[in-house]
């Protein structure tokens, strides 16, 4: 079975998207993930899609979390996958 696999929408010198790269990678350390960033300013229609509104968990295409999460929030949401 396949890891779930998180695509984080951020840009760059955003302080929350620096936050849940952290959370992402201490999550992922723990085998329960893999993930990706997406800087929404590089594609046009990402950036129009999401705006300001960074960073954002996209798990399966959906978002999961907007702003902020914790590991203990990313990883209740993990466990429903599996």
């Amino acid at each position: 079975m396949s890891l779930p696999h998180i695509r984080l929408m951020t840009r760059q010198d955003c302080c929350l998207c620096d936050d849940a790269k952290e959370v992402l990678e201490a999550v992922a350390a723990e085998g329960l993930c893999s993930w990706e960033t997406v800087d929404v300013d590089r594609d046009k229609a990402l950036l129009v899609r999401f705006g300001l509104d960074v960073p954002v968990l996209m798990l399966d295409d959906a978002p999961v979390f907007k702003h902020r999460v914790t590991g203990a929030e990313l990883k209740a949401v993990l466990a429903g996958v599996n």
